[in-house]
């Protein structure tokens, strides 16, 4: 078998990185206007964590191989092995959709956010002993709930800071 690799969908990570990118920017346009010490530091409040998360999105990857699971994260990994899954569930909130992995090395959750996670689905679902996959997970197989609200949402928080970009560069005379 092949290994399959998934990782966070590109178009929440394009916008992800464009709103750390943005709000850097308006760190710096802060900077050079001489904006208020409240306004950098509120800033750099809000880019810092952007940043991280971004680049925790980034890194974020489910490798499926024969022996079980590879999870990495910016800076981790866990291989977890298909008879060390004990429990295999499902939980829906709103449009979100999360695998919830129990195992002897502790508890793990893999959302829709990944770009092919209904073939992930697919792939826990054939590797998992059948009497330890939840019946709704089976259900879930090849079905493909995509949530875009996060998505959508970056872009809005991306088109506010560029508003507030122009706004600082171009002041509006009253």
């Amino acid at each position: 078998m092949a290994q399959r690799h998934y990782t966070i969908r590109r178009a929440f990570l394009i916008v992800l990185g464009l709103d750390a990118f943005l709000l850097f920017c308006l760190f710096l346009v802060s900077l050079l206007m001489k904006g208020d010490a409240m306004e950098k530091l509120i800033l750099v409040l809000f880019f810092l964590p952007a940043l991280v998360l971004f680049l925790e999105c980034l890194f974020r990857r489910v490798t499926v191989v024969e022996e079980g699971l590879v999870i990495r994260k910016l800076g981790r990994k866990k291989t977890l092995l298909w008879d060390e899954i004990t429990r295999v569930g499902y939980l829906v909130l709103h449009k979100k959709v999360y695998l919830l992995l129990t195992t002897v090395k502790g508890f793990f959750v893999i959302s829709n956010a990944f770009e092919g996670f209904p073939r992930l689905v697919e792939d826990l679902v054939a590797r998992v002993e059948p009497d330890r996959v939840e019946q709704d997970v089976r259900l879930q197989a090849g079905r493909s709930m995509i949530g875009i609200a996060n998505i959508v949402a970056a872009w809005v928080a991306a088109v506010l800071m560029m508003v507030m970009i122009l706004m600082k560069l171009l002041p509006v005379v009253v």
